[in-house]
């Protein structure tokens, strides 16, 4: 089961495909030919002979309708033996779909789990091995200096993740935030969501500290958003342990109530309602 935190960074290259291609140049120093777009490409890499088998995310560079270059972006915060078999077979599938080089990118914010991804696999192929390329804390830049336009929002918020057990992580996110600002309102708030599903609890609590004290619009929404969120899964698990009967419009009713003082009212009942319907009407 994917997670917030597997998840988020990868919406940062879905909602800007060309996050990818700065990742792999600006960051590894990858060579990237002259391209004149870069679109999302399926991140399926199943041929009909082998078993399914799906990247996190995959963007193409293409000139003229050619293909100059595939991107696959991988997270990984734990270690996998299985991936020591499928990312090989990543490259060498897009890279035959595609008929162009493919660079295969793997962001670990773990240092441990980082060392582990970047030890050659033996394919065996003699005098070969397949190596990936791989962002972590120790070649992840710390971004301190806004663009004051926005243009590096997506290496910012990626870069919280990558830097969460920093001691300056605050700094890192007070940076991301004021980067944030200059963008879409509706952006800056999916942006800002992806930082608190991805991040740990420490990271996350300094975060949330930041935002009560911005004037933004979406801070106070968010906030309230994510309070309403934890009241409502308060109230599911209470509900459940006493065997309630529970139908599923009941729980999208309660799932998507965002009225704090509903729900309080709510949670006040659950303890000793004899149904669903005696809590939430």
């Amino acid at each position: 089961m994917t997670t917030n935190v597997h998840d988020n960074p990868i919406k940062l290259c879905k909602q800007k495909p060309s996050f990818a291609v700065e990742l792999a140049g600006d960051i590894l120093n990858l060579p990237i030919p002259d391209y004149d777009e870069v679109v999302p490409y399926s991140e399926s890499g199943t041929d009909i002979e082998v078993r399914d088998l799906n990247a996190d995310n995959v963007v193409v560079c293409k000139k003229d309708d050619s293909n100059q270059l595939g991107i696959i972006i991988e997270i990984q915060r734990g270690k996998d033996d299985d991936k020591l078999f499928s990312w090989p077979t990543y490259q060498a599938n897009f890279r035959h779909r595609l008929q162009a080089p493919v660079a295969l990118i793997v962001v670990c914010p773990v240092p441990s789990v980082a060392a582990w991804a970047a030890e050659p696999i033996r394919i065996g192929q003699p005098g070969s091995a397949f190596r990936m390329q791989v962002l972590s804390p120790a070649n992840y830049p710390k971004l301190f200096d806004n663009s004051e336009k926005g243009e590096l929002a997506e290496q910012m918020v990626l870069g919280t993740l990558v830097h969460e057990r920093a001691e300056d992580i605050e700094r890192l996110l007070s940076t991301a935030q004021a980067e944030l600002e200059p963008l879409p309102a509706a952006i800056a708030k999916r942006y800002t969501q992806y930082m608190l599903g991805q991040l740990s609890e420490h990271p996350r609590s300094i975060l949330e500290a930041l935002m009560q004290q911005e004037t933004y619009p979406f801070q106070s929404e968010l906030l309230a958003e994510r309070e309403a969120r934890g009241e409502s899964n308060a109230l599911l698990i209470i509900i459940e342990s006493r065997g309630l009967a529970l139908s599923e419009e009941q729980r999208r009713k309660i799932e998507n109530c965002r009225d704090l003082s509903e729900l309080n009212s709510w949670l006040k009942l659950a303890a000793i309602a004899p149904s669903v319907k005696a809590i939430i009407g």
